[in-house]
Formats: structure tokens, C-alpha cells, sequence
């Protein structure tokens, strides 16, 4: 919630110029405003509003990224995140993901948190909030702020980058339930969160700057989400790696690549993730040319993984 302004989807907060998405704070009359905080109804005077913007329909799974330009007045928040359903008025089982926000509370323009919320008033709380604190400043230029979320995985990205991560795992000796904010694991089963629904927003401090600068906004240049694709429910084996091999980039039951009979050069200067469910097999012949990057990756899968 921003501290000293509403959110709003007016016309003067919200707007398209020049094909972006821009989110400003406006200066208006006094405005009684009542929010919800942790299902108890808060009432408050605010002098301001801020741009404010939801979609209708949620999303379970999947690559999200916006690339977006974040206002350098220290006073101003934007934030990218995803929410249950059932938000604000009824927090019990809330689940909620941020792809990037920043911190209310600590006035910094090097400082942004990347966070999951799950089953908030149930006895399978969890809470993983991750503060990330860089040698560089994102505000003035423009970003490109993702999360990969998948049944048992959570990756946060900022311009290609992986900044943080947070995997499930049934091995106690990973996490310190039910304090794992400091851990890299979770006792969560991210199977079971809740389909979430995307939101942008700009909020207002004041104590971080009493006299901000106003013209100043939060720029997107667009949002995107991306599905897997499922596979066979056997092994696949190509005769040989091909970019353009439709299949080859889809969530098999296994792959191998290379082997008696079989081919498999990796290309230079390309960034290639294949996928299985159960294993990878880089069998006799696999051979990555310079400048590659080539991963391997095993997941658990869901329906609502896939497109």
C-alpha cells in the first residue's frame, strides 16, 4: 500500500503516450480513502494519487517479464506483482509474487525486493522476502524485470540476469522452517499456489522526499508472459541438435543427445535451455561450440505449465 497517495486507473494517473503505458502521481483534494490491512479496515486522508493498473484474468505458471523505465525521485515506488484472487478483503490462503518492488519503508534507489507470499493465515504460511541490494542504481534508464515460475521453482531476472532463486525441497537440512526468509529453499509446494492476476502500480512517499518531483513517472514499454510447451511422454532422441527442430526445445519425458548413430553440435553464439521431466542424457558426441550457453533442466510439470 503507498503511504501517501490512493491508487487510482484514472485518466490523469493512467495514460498511453507514444505506445507506453505510464503510470504518475497527481496532486488532488482531500480524499478519504479506506484500505484493507490484514483484513482490518484502515481509513485515511490522502493528497494524492497514484497510477494504478490490474488485469483481469490470472496466471498460473509461466516466464513474465516487463521492460519498463523506473522514475529516479526517491520518493516514488513503482512496483510489478501478482496477486491471488481473493485479494484485499479476505487473506486467508492470499498468495502473491513480486517481480520487483521497492521497498517502502527503506529510501533507496539501489534497493528492490523480490518476494512470494503463500497461504498467508493458514498453518502452511510461508514467507519469502528477498531484499536485494546492487552497486548500481535501475532508476532513470530502462529494465527488463522478469520471474520464471514453476510448480517447485521461483527464478527472479533483471536484464537477462539471474538475481535470486527459491526452490522446494522435502529435506529439512535446506530451509529453517518456519524462519526461511535466509535460505535459498522452501518447505512451500508452489504446486499449490494460487493462480495469480498482474499488477502495476506507483506509489508515493513523502518522508523520503517531501517535495517530489511529480512530472516524473513509471514508463512501460510492455509486459509479456511465456508458456512451456509439452512434449512426448517417451525419450527423445534427434538424429541431430537443430535450432529450427520444432521439437527439440518442448518438455519431454527425457532427451538424449548425441549417442551411437546420433549427433550433437551445439552452434556458437546462442543461449539454449532443453527441458525433461525425468532426466537428460548427453551422450558420446555431445560437443558445445565456443560461446554457447547450453542448460540442462529437470522440473516438475503441471498442467497449467503448459500452453
Amino acid at each position: 500500500m503507498s503511504p501517501s497517495a490512493y491508487f487510482s486507473n484514472s485518466l490523469e494517473n493512467v495514460k498511453v503516450e507514444s505506445g507506453k503505458l505510464k503510470l504518475k502521481i497527481v496532486e488532488r483534494d482531500p480524499f478519504v480513502c479506506t484500505y484493507y490491512n490484514n483484513q482490518t479496515p484502515v481509513t485515511k486522508t490522502y493528497y494524492y494519487s497514484g497510477g494504478w493498473v490490474a488485469t483481469q484474468n490470472p496466471i498460473h505458471y509461466g516466464y513474465i517479464e516487463m521492460k519498463c523505465y523506473l522514475p529516479a525521485d526517491i520518493a516514488l515506488y513503482p512496483c510489478f506483482w501478482m496477486y491471488g484472487t481473493i485479494w484485499p478483503y479476505q487473506m486467508t490462503d492470499y498468495d502473491e509474487i513480486d517481480v520487483f518492488e521497492k521497498s517502502l519503508y527503506i529510501p533507496s534507489n539501489s534497493m528492490l525486493m523480490q518476494n512470494f507470499y503463500h497461504d498467508t493465515g493458514l498453518p502452511t504460511w510461508n514467507k519469502l522476502c528477498q531484499t536485494l541490494e546492487f552497486n548500481q542504481s535501475y532508476v532513470g534508464q530502462e529494465n527488463i524485470f522478469a520471474v520464471e515460475w514453476l510448480p517447485e521453482e521461483i527464478h527472479f531476472y533483471i536484464n537477462g540476469n539471474l538475481t535470486s532463486s527459491i526452490k522446494y525441497t522435502t529435506n529439512s537440512c535446506y530451509y529453517n522452517y518456519p524462519n526461511p526468509d535466509n535460505s535459498y529453499y522452501t518447505c512451500t509446494e508452489f504446486k499449490y499456489a494460487t493462480p495469480q492476476k498482474f499488477q502495476i502500480s506507483l506509489s508515493l512517499n513523502l518522508e523520503a522526499n517531501p517535495n517530489p518531483l511529480l512530472t516524473q513517472g513509471f514508463e512501460i514499454d510492455y509486459i509479456r508472459s511465456y508458456k512451456l510447451t509439452e512434449g512426448y511422454n517417451y525419450e527423445f532422441w534427434p538424429a541431430s541438435f537443430s535450432m529450427s527442430n520444432p521439437d527439440m526445445f518442448k518438455v519431454h519425458k527425457s532427451v538424449r543427445l548425441g549417442g551411437p548413430g546420433h549427433s550433437a553440435i551445439i552452434p556458437p553464439g546462442v543461449n539454449i535451455t532443453l527441458w525433461g521431466k525425468e532426466g537428460i542424457i548427453l551422450d558420446q558426441g555431445f560437443t558445445l561450440s565456443p560461446g554457447t550457453d547450453f542448460t540442462a533442466r529437470t522440473i516438475k510439470t503441471d498442467p497449467d505449465l503448459f500452453q
